[in-house]
């Protein structure tokens, strides 16, 4: 008696199917990343994996590394320079309120206030209005009118630091009181002699029409604080000789 085999014939292959997705006993394809919710740059994918039998693909070159510095950059690392400006005038002339007392005493003659000997309280004043200012800038007016100015002025903002400047002294940061000055080597000019104005009438002028470091025959009077508080200077012989001729003391560098 022989054995009946009920196992149906294999079917031949479609020769026009898909290709599988994957060999047999090879690792699945790696999926891509999902999108970042922050909005990000798509995250790297890994390569593909190697067929089995064969070797997987070699990483990229890494790029050539940069030449490395030569000569004395390479051993003392940036060379260091200091340089400054410096006026093209044997002088210089200061505008500040600082110091020049109570203006309505000196101006109009008023009832000394020494609360106006700070400058602060004198702005504030200025700013204030009324008959007495109006008065004032009327007679600043033809003040400014006998001065008889022609063409710009170049004004700069002064600071305490610029007296060390002049004197060749290259001002740092270090707090220490026993280190030696650094100096500039190469600049050996004679420091200039400052001035300082001490008109009331000529320096508010000067501050209350000075723009954006211009100062211009035609600009207008402004009582206001942020031209009064300034600290200008200039090496202009112009002003220097209205200031010579109005009243001027010499400040000391040291």
């Amino acid at each position: 008696m022989t054995e009946q085999n009920n196992t149906p014939p294999a079917r031949p292959g479609n020769p026009f199917a898909a290709a599988p997705s994957r060999l047999p006993g090879s690792a699945p394809a790696p999926q891509p990343a999902p999108p970042s919710r922050f909005g990000g740059l798509p995250q790297p994918q890994p390569p593909p994996a190697a067929p089995p039998g064969q070797q997987p693909p070699a990483p990229p070159a890494a790029p050539p590394a940069p030449p490395k510095p030569t000569g004395l950059a390479s051993r003392f690392g940036p060379t260091k320079v200091n340089w400054r400006l410096m006026p093209t005038q044997p002088r210089l002339i200061r505008f500040d309120l600082v110091g020049l007392g109570d203006p309505f005493y000196r101006l109009t003659g008023k009832t000394l206030n020494l609360e106006m000997g700070d400058i602060k309280n004198a702005i504030k004043r200025f700013e204030a209005g009324g008959a007495e200012i109006e008065e004032i800038a009327a007679t600043l007016d033809a003040h400014w009118n006998e001065y008889k100015l022609r063409g710009a002025v170049a004004l700069y903002r002064w600071n305490p630091e610029l007296r060390f400047t002049f004197l060749g002294q290259i001002v740092t940061d270090s707090d220490d009181e026993d280190a030696q000055p650094e100096t500039y080597d190469d600049d050996k000019r004679t420091p200039p002699v400052i001035l300082r104005a001490l008109d009331l009438w000529f320096v508010l002028n000067v501050l209350g029409r000075a723009r954006a470091n211009i100062l211009l025959p035609n600009a207008p009077l402004a009582l206001e604080g942020q031209y009064l508080g300034q600290s200008l200077y200039t090496d202009d012989p112009r002003l220097i000789a209205i200031a010579q001729a109005t009243g001027i003391i010499e400040e000391s560098l040291k």
